[in-house]
């Protein structure tokens, strides 16, 4: 793409796009073809650096694609999302946010308290402030920059150890604090002026500080926070390369007056000015184009004002290729009018326009999930969705609800795959029952319970049109695991699982629904697998014939746990059927094991099969897909370690044949899962949600490589669970 007859630096000019980049930046030329831009002056995207939020939403919700999207409306095409001070958990949260957004595009975050001063909060919640901690900092993904207080216990460490630019603000610090501060690496002040001691003859303060140090400083120019004469000192002070415009916006920005939250605080806002309740100035409700031109306006020369909100503060933080418009650099840019009004946003070598796809798809999404979780009984008013990338089944999604005392309240969402779960209300009745029997057992261990939301016809979900399945649940704060080396979380995770099922040990398995026939029924399931063979809808079977092969003269070991059932030899038990390590949540602080969850597949079962399922996805030393098959092995030591926890747990309860038969069920479910992937593969691809046309053949090579190390290692497995079964 060539952009042509654009006013720059005073000159007409062509500048070539590619790849998102600008590739070149030459004289207009009558010779080549491109859009024409004529009468139209081109600058750098905007880049803010310390802005709270926008349209009704604020960093702490912890979304952010509306926020981004009216950001680059109004000139911004890159930004810090900027906590408050708040609980670490709400800080967390935000870090762990998609930041994949269709308007301004994220490049980190900004930490403004809670290390701060109490006696210059100004529009921070007091009751969260705290000492700078180093080793919490450094578990927040992605912060790049932390506002802090030098002069508070740990300041000088904080700063010395931190690798994030590091902002004094909202600070008491005399001068000398101040210069220590800069000395250890604070390298700029946070909205100068705001929130920190000014500058007196006999005491220069931060701003003395930070003008002998040659430091960075920002400034909130909306013409509230700094009167004009102190915008033109600052400027004078620091000049374009040192001063840095900011917005410090707050969630009212693009609405209009009246009473919102703002870091777990009321903000009245009346004529655009936004207060606490004490009347504290609590951020603005301008945005980085608006501070532009304001600063502008006051005698900076516009050039530099730009400067000021692009090249000056991309540097500050490190992202050299924003905020300019110079070969090699990001094709962030904004078209002006003769005004000097935008006329047109372009993010990445695409105008705004061009995006809007991908923020039309979130709007309707968003009043979907917005009607679905009113049918259910919620408190607080609706916030936004996530849609959370888990689960080869289900659409599942977390919505936030912001409370009364301005918190924000989690819900687990799901669309209920009816195609492969075709008696969703019998999987729901199971749910009911269990989660309901556990719940008092589970409470009395002081851990969260499971808890799904009823509607006003009092069930546990809802039906739109007659055909979408929809549930609501309580969403319970802990970690997760994919995969994991660490042996302690292994054995907590068979010890939840087995714990699970000991629990629901003096539950009737008889009461369950049976919701998916024959779901671990080998022998049906490789009856199928090779009438998919025989049918070869898809044309596919000849190039897997050595996976049906390996599958076929393993047959016989794979149905010996249907046949000793179906004969009476082992006892059906409440079971899980889906115990991957994904679906236990673990304490973020301590690791223990909080809750089980994902209970779709709850219903009458093999305790061999619970076991030799979760050892199967645990013990593995590559993921459930794995394209490269010398990667694949069955690890014994992970073997051992949900071993112990599991059976643990449940070895009093376990007769002898099933004790005997848990290695035997870790081969059986691998051999199942790879023959369920393969018949999918044969048939379509119409159960296993895939990513790429051959994403099934690549889940049964890998279940298949891992059930020949495990038949090789068999004796030492079967050797393993006799040790613990004698320890316990």
């Amino acid at each position: 793409m060539i952009l042509k007859n654009l006013l720059f630096k005073g000159e007409l000019t062509d500048i070539t796009i590619e790849d998102g980049k600008i590739a070149a930046i030459a004289p207009a030329s009558a010779g080549t073809e491109g859009k024409d831009c004529s009468g139209l002056s081109v600058i750098p995207g905007l880049v803010d650096m310390h802005t709270h939020g926008c349209v009704g939403y604020d960093t702490m919700d912890a979304h952010f694609e509306e926020m981004s999207a009216f950001l680059a409306q109004n000139g911004t095409t890159s930004w810090l999302p900027t906590t408050m001070t708040m609980d670490y958990d709400s800080i967390r949260r935000v870090t762990e946010a998609s930041r994949d957004v269709s308007g301004a595009q994220i490049l980190g975050f900004h930490m403004e308290g809670p290390y701060i001063n109490a006696t210059r909060k100004g529009a921070q919640n007091g009751k969260f402030i705290k000492n700078p901690d180093l080793e919490e900092f450094k578990t927040l993904d992605g912060m790049r920059v932390v506002t802090i207080a030098p002069e508070l216990e740990g300041g000088m460490d904080f700063i010395r150890g931190t690798d994030a630019l590091v902002c004094i603000g909202h600070t008491d610090a005399d001068y000398e604090t101040c210069i220590e501060a800069i000395e250890a690496g604070a390298n700029c002040l946070t909205h100068t002026f705001n929130a920190m001691p000014g500058i007196h003859h006999r005491s220069p303060g931060p701003i003395g500080a930070a003008v002998e140090k040659n430091i960075y400083a920002q400034a909130i120019t909306d013409g509230l926070h700094l009167h004009p004469a102190v915008v033109l000192m600052l400027y004078k002070l620091f000049g374009t390369e040192r001063m840095v415009i900011i917005s410090d916006a707050m969630r009212a920005t693009g609405l209009g007056d009246g009473t919102y939250e703002f870091g777990g605080q009321d903000i009245i806002v009346k004529d655009g000015v936004a207060r606490t309740l004490d009347g504290a100035i609590a951020g603005s409700t301008s945005t980085l184009w608006r501070c532009v031109k304001q600063a502008a306006s006051f005698g900076i020369p516009f050039e530099d004002a730009v400067t000021m909100a692009t090249r000056t503060p991309a540097d500050m933080i490190g992202a050299t290729s924003k905020g300019r418009i110079e070969v090699g650099a990001d094709a962030d840019l904004i078209l002006l009018d003769k005004n000097l009004e935008i006329e047109r946003v372009m993010i990445a070598g695409k105008f705004i326009e061009e995006r809007d796809e991908q923020h039309r798809r979130y709007l309707e999404e968003k009043e979907i999930v917005r009607s679905i979780t009113a049918r259910f009984h919620t408190t607080g008013t609706f916030v936004a969705h996530e849609v959370i990338n888990q689960g080869n089944i289900n659409t599942t999604y977390r919505v936030d609800f912001r409370q009364d005392n301005g918190s924000i309240k989690s819900y687990i969402l799901q669309k209920v795959n009816t195609y492969v779960f075709r008696n969703p209300k019998e999987i729901m009745e199971n749910i009911r029952k269990v989660t309901e029997h556990l719940r008092g057992k589970v409470r009395r261990m002081n851990k969260p319970a499971l808890h799904f939301y009823a509607t006003d016809t009092g069930e546990n979900y809802y039906i739109e049109n007659d055909s979408t399945f929809w549930r609501l649940e309580n969403c319970i704060d802990g970690i997760g695991y994919d995969t994991c080396d660490s042996l302690e979380i292994l054995r907590n995770a068979g010890a939840a699982f087995g714990e699970f099922q000991n629990q629901l040990s003096d539950f009737d398995a008889s009461t369950l629904f049976t919701t998916i026939p024959d779901f671990h029924n080998t022998v049906k399931r490789l009856d199928a697998l090779f009438a998919a063979v025989e049918a070869d809808s898809c044309g596919r079977a000849a190039s897997v014939q050595a996976e049906i092969d390996f599958i076929r003269a393993n047959r016989e070991l794979a149905s010996q746990l249907t046949i000793m059932q179906e004969n009476g030899e082992v006892p059906l038990r409440v079971t899980h059927n889906d115990t991957k390590i994904n679906n236990v949540l673990f304490s973020r602080d301590t690791g223990v094991p909080l809750t089980v969850i994902d209970l779709d597949t709850v219903m009458p079962g093999l305790a061999m099969h619970d076991f030799g399922d979760a050892v199967r996805f645990a013990a593995s030393t590559a993921r459930e897909d794995e394209p490269n098959l010398e990667k694949v092995a069955f690890d014994l030591e992970k073997y051992r370690a949900f071993a112990e926890g599991f059976i643990g747990k449940t070895a009093d309860a376990l007769t002898e044949k099933e004790i005997r038969t848990m290695a035997l069920g870790a081969i059986t479910i691998t051999i199942e899962l790879a023959a369920r992937f393969l018949a999918d593969y044969l048939t379509g691809d119409q159960y296993f949600k895939i990513s790429y046309p051959e994403h099934n053949l690549v889940r049964t090579r890998c279940q298949l490589a891992l059930a020949k190390d495990m038949l090789n290692k068999r004796d030492r497995m079967e050797g393993i669970v006799r040790e613990i079964v004698a320890s316990v």
